[in-house]
C-alpha cells in the first residue's frame, strides 16, 4: 500500500478501528453486516463478510476480497471507491500506472476513477488591469487560492471526452501524434466531420477494431467503409466496415505530448502486411477478456507480471505482483480474482476498463454504494477543515475563465498524479508551467495551439542536432533583454544564441548574443496543446 503524502501507513488494527467507526456511521454492527451478507449473497458467496472479520484484520490473517468490499459498500451505501481507499487502495492508481509503463498499444485511461470528492489545489487571477501576456510562467497570471473538491468544477463527472496513450506499435499519426502522446477525445461527433471522402481528413480520429484503437487520420470508401492513414509509416491500409468491423470512438481535440524522452514507434508484422478484419466482438468472462487484452497489447504472461512488479515496486506493497503462473490460471482457467490488489493490477497492465472487469467476476458497479465516507475515515488527503471548504465558481472572469474555455471546460485532474511520468519532473511548480497559448506564429508546429508547457529549468544549455528530425529537437522558453518570451529550437553558434525556425511561414532567424541579449530558461518537456 502506497501511504499518502505525509501520512504514517496503516497498520491493521488502524483499519480495524476505521472499519467499526464507519459502520457506526450507519448505526451498524459487524455481526449484522455479517449477517446481512449472507441473507443477500448466500452462505458460500465470495460476498460474505466472515463475523470474525475483526479479529483476522487484527492478526494479519487475512485481507478483504474485492467481492466483500462490494459487499460493504452496498450495505453500508458508502462507495466502493472510498472501502478501497480504508484499506489503503487508490483507483487513480490504475491510472497512474498506465501512465508510467511503457504500452507498445493504444488504451484508453478510465478518467472515470478520478475521485471527484479529492480536493486539489486551485488558483485566482492575479490582480492587473494590462493584456494577458503570450507566453509567461504561470507564476505571473494566478497565484494560489483555497483548494477545492474536484466534484464543485462544472461538470464533473459528466465529461464527453475520454483520454488514450498511444503506443508505440500503432502510432500511425505520427509525428503530429508519438508514442506516449496522451491524446483527448472528444465522442459528440458531429454529423459533419465524419470522412465522406477517400482524401485523408483533416482531423484524427480515435476508432476501434479487432486489433485494438487507432489514432489516425481516415478516409472514406462508400457509405460504410473507413481506412485508417498513416503518411508517415507504412502501415497496412486496410478497409474497415461500420459497425460490423470498426467503431468510430471520436474526434481528437486535444494532447498531452510528452517531450523529455523521443520514443520512436515501431511497426509489427501483424500491422504492416494486410489483415482481414474480423467483426468486434466483446467479451464478458474474465479468462477470454484478459486473454484477449494481452493478446491484443502483444504481451507475453512474463511482461505481464514484469509490469505487476513494477507496479508493486512503486506502490510498495507486494500484494500488487502477480506471477507469469497466476496471470496464467486466470486466462486458461477463469479463474476469478478475489483480492482487490490484483482487480487493480490486471487493470493497469492489461488496459482493461475497472468498472468492464468488475462485471465480468460478477460486480455490478451500479448496485454498490454512492454516499462518501468522511475524509479522515477513508484517508483521503485533506487541505482543509470541513468547515472552510469552498466550493464556490471556478470561472472568475480573466485568464482562468480563457483557460478553461480554451480547454472545452475540463480540467483532466485524474492525471495530476502523473506530471512526472509525462514530463520527467518530480515536483513541478506554478514557475515550470507556462501559459503559450497567446502565441499566434509559432515557430515550431508543435507549439501551435499551445496552451501550456512543462519547462525543466535545469536544462539551461540549449542544443540543436542539424542531422535529427523535427520531432526529435529540443524546445526551447527563452526570456529576451525585454522582458518578454518566446518559445523554439535554439543553438549556440560562436557565442550567439541562433534561433531556428521551424514554421510553415517565413521567419527570419533570430540571432541574440547569449546571455546579454537573451537566455534560456529551460528545456520543454510537455507541452498540452489544441489538435481542432
Amino acid at each position: 500500500m502506497r501511504p499518502s503524502e505525509g501520512k504514517e501507513p496503516q497498520t491493521n488494527i488502524g483499519i480495524a478501528r476505521n472499519v467499526r467507526s464507519i459502520l457506526d456511521l450507519k448505526h451498524l454492527t459487524l455481526s449484522q453486516v455479517s449477517q446481512r451478507s449472507k441473507v443477500l449473497y448466500g452462505d458460500s458467496s465470495p460476498f460474505v463478510i466472515p463475523h470474525n472479520f475483526y479479529y483476522d484484520l487484527r492478526v494479519g490473517n487475512v485481507s478483504p476480497s474485492i467481492h466483500q468490499l462490494a459487499a460493504f459498500s452496498f450495505i453500508t451505501g458508502f462507495r466502493l471507491h472510498d472501502w478501497l481507499r480504508v484499506f489503503g487502495a487508490d483507483l487513480e492508481n490504475i491510472v497512474r500506472s498506465q501512465v508510467a509503463l511503457p504500452s507498445p498499444r493504444t488504451i484508453i485511461l478510465d478518467s472515470s476513477l478520478e475521485d471527484s470528492y479529492s480536493r486539489v489545489p486551485w488558483f485566482r487571477n492575479r490582480t492587473g488591469d494590462g493584456p494577458v501576456p503570450a507566453i509567461a510562467p504561470l507564476r505571473h497570471l494566478v497565484i494560489s487560492s483555497t483548494p477545492r473538491r474536484i466534484r464543485s468544477f462544472p461538470g464533473a463527472g459528466k465529461s464527453r471526452f475520454i483520454y488514450v496513450k498511444v503506443g508505440s506499435n500503432d502510432a500511425l499519426a505520427f509525428p503530429v501524434l508519438v508514442p506516449g502522446s496522451i491524446v483527448r477525445v472528444n465522442t459528440d461527433v458531429p454529423d459533419e466531420v465524419v470522412p465522406r471522402t477517400s482524401r485523408p481528413s483533416r482531423r484524427y480520429f480515435l476508432i476501434e477494431h479487432e486489433k485494438g484503437l487507432f489514432c489516425c487520420q481516415l478516409r472514406a470508401i462508400g457509405d460504410t467503409a473507413l481506412v485508417p492513414v498513416s503518411p508517415e509509416l507504412s502501415y497496412a491500409q486496410i478497409e474497415l466496415h461500420r459497425p460490423r468491423e470498426t467503431r468510430l470512438v471520436g474526434v481528437a481535440d486535444l494532447e498531452i505530448r510528452p517531450l523529455a524522452q523521443s520514443v520512436p514507434p515501431s511497426i509489427p508484422a501483424q500491422l504492416a502486411r494486410r489483415w482481414k478484419p474480423a467483426p468486434l466482438r466483446r467479451e464478458t468472462r474474465i479468462g477470454p477478456m484478459l486473454r484477449r487484452a494481452r493478446m491484443t497489447a502483444r504481451m507475453s504472461l512474463r511482461e505481464a507480471s514484469a509490469a505487476s512488479r513494477r507496479i508493486a515496486e512503486t506502490l510498495q506493497d507486494g500484494g500488487y505482483f502477480l506471477s507469469p503462473s497466476s496471470l496464467c490460471d486466470y486466462e486458461l482457467l477463469n479463474t476469478t480474482p478475489r483480492r482487490f490488489q490484483t482487480v487493480l493490477t490486471l487493470c493497469s497492465v492489461y488496459g482493461i476498463g475497472f468498472r468492464a472487469l468488475l462485471r465480468a467476476i460478477g460486480i455490478d458497479l451500479d448496485q454498490t454504494g454512492t454516499a462518501p465516507i468522511p475524509d479522515a475515515l477513508a484517508q483521503r488527503e485533506s487541505h482543509l477543515d470541513p468547515q472552510e471548504d469552498f466550493d464556490g465558481p471556478a470561472d472568475e472572469p480573466g485568464f482562468l475563465a480563457e483557460l478553461l474555455g480554451r480547454c472545452g471546460g475540463e480540467v483532466p485532474f485524474f492525471l495530476r498524479q502523473s506530471i512526472e511520468s509525462i514530463s520527467g519532473l518530480g515536483a513541478a511548480s506554478l514557475d515550470d508551467i507556462f501559459w503559450i497559448g497567446g502565441e499566434r506564429e509559432a515557430l515550431h508546429p508543435y507549439l501551435a495551439n499551445g496552451l501550456l508547457a512543462v519547462v525543466n529549468r535545469r536544462r539551461r544549455r540549449p542544443v540543436h542536432f542539424p542531422s535529427q528530425p523535427l520531432w526529435q529537437q529540443p524546445i526551447y522558453i527563452v526570456l529576451k533583454r525585454d522582458g518578454n518570451y518566446l518559445c523554439g529550437c535554439c543553438g549556440i553558434e560562436n557565442g550567439t544564441l541562433v534561433i531556428h525556425p521551424y514554421s510553415q511561414d517565413f521567419h527570419r532567424t533570430d540571432v541574440f548574443r547569449y546571455r546579454h541579449d537573451a537566455e534560456v530558461v529551460g528545456q520543454i518537456v510537455a507541452i498540452a496543446r489544441k489538435l481542432s
